[in-house]
């Protein structure tokens, strides 16, 4: 059985290219252009539906705000597809198989870590490790990166480069093919000639939703925090724990899992920022921060008790900088830190980890939280 879609510029979404778009076309077109995602869309309808937004987005010159919106509109939907598809063949569980993301990546020259045949010494892959969150497990050229490089999502200061090939975690991989898509809408819509009427009410569409309004093109929000979905190391962190575990529990593992479980549970990507997420800053100055600061109370000693700053630093890994009160103008002073491994917790505060029966496979406390919150509701 052939996977769905991944994006509008794959082979089989191609042969869709010059046909009349259909009334279902632009119907799933709105769909998408507010934030649906959907992967059993009736492929052609979904081809369509791509070339729809390009092409409205191009009706009023490819550099305007409604070209940009529509070319948003693709890359969160190829990057949210792409995410669901990995979920569904085991990301976060030992039975994840790298070549799942290769076998997904047209037009795109990545390969397995394992496979590349790079002598990339250990001690620089538990380093990678460590400040990305999650281990490096494929190898593309550094060509491939130039996109990303161009659009500034990616930095080769950010990079591991060995014989020409950069060493990519999961999320950087999806968000470098994600500008990979972005330029070839660029492409599409410079060359995009198309005299359908029914496209300029999905140019005001897009206009309407251009990026000033990019939370609207967010992929699926997070609902209210359910507790009772809480891994282990989240539960006994909101518990209180002892002084030589505070900082570490509150201001890294609390502070990252309830801002993402919260605001953005699936995947936000590279150099995400709460404020692509929402647009009402009091979903995290009344729902997370108040959690965060009661967790901090039952610590012993408390931890703003002897270390008021800290709350400076909770600010800071949330992305705000170091400020006294976030605001969303804020937002993208400092990175939003995301929430570590469960290797890494058990390293850093061994305490906190009494897995269940639920942690069997998972290797990240959000991947818990977002099964089982999110196959409740199903």
């Amino acid at each position: 059985m052939l996977p769905p879609l991944v994006s509008p510029f794959s082979r089989r979404a191609l042969r869709y290219l010059n046909k009349r778009f259909s009334d279902r076309a632009f119907a799933e077109a709105r769909r998408k252009l507010a934030g649906e995602v959907s992967l059993s869309v009736e492929p052609e309808v979904d081809a369509q539906s791509f070339f729809a937004l390009l092409s409205a987005g191009a009706l009023r010159g490819a550099a305007s705000r409604e070209a940009r919106a529509a070319k948003e509109v693709v890359k969160r939907q190829v990057s949210s597809r792409l995410w669901l598809l990995l979920e569904q063949q085991g990301w976060g569980e030992r039975r994840f198989n790298p070549e799942a993301l290769v076998f997904l990546l047209e037009d795109f020259r990545i390969l397995p870590l394992s496979g590349a045949g790079l002598e990339v010494p250990e001690a620089d892959l538990r380093l990678l490790t460590a400040l990305q969150g999650e281990s490096p497990l494929y190898a593309v050229p550094w060509e491939e990166l130039l996109p990303a490089l161009r659009s500034r999502s990616v930095s080769l200061a950010e990079v591991y480069l060995s014989r020409g090939y950069a060493l990519l975690t999961v999320k950087q991989a999806i968000s470098c093919y994600a500008e990979h898509i972005a330029e070839r809408c660029d492409e599409f819509m410079r060359s995009c000639s198309t005299d359908d009427p029914r496209l300029e009410a999905l140019a005001d569409a897009l206009e309407r939703a251009s990026l000033a309004a990019a939370p609207a093109l967010s992929r699926r929000a997070g609902k209210a925090l359910k507790e009772e979905c809480f891994p282990p190391c989240i539960r006994s962190t909101l518990a209180g724990v002892e002084s030589g575990s505070r900082n570490y529990a509150i201001t890294v593992l609390l502070t990252s899992f309830l801002s993402y479980a919260r605001i953005a549970p699936f995947n936000a990507g590279e150099n995400a920022r709460i404020a692509d997420f929402i647009k009402d800053v009091r979903i995290l100055t009344e729902e997370v921060l108040p959690v965060i600061y009661a967790a901090a109370e039952r610590c012993s000693p408390p931890l703003f008790e002897d270390q008021p700053l800290e709350k400076l630093n909770i600010n800071y890994h949330l992305g705000f900088g170091l400020v006294e009160e976030p605001r969303l103008e804020d937002s993208g002073r400092s990175p939003w830190y995301f929430v570590p491994n469960c290797e890494k917790i058990r390293r850093e505060a061994p305490s906190l980890c009494s897995p269940d029966r639920h942690c069997r496979d998972v290797k990240n406390p959000l991947v818990y939280y977002t099964r089982r919150r999110y196959r409740r509701e199903e």
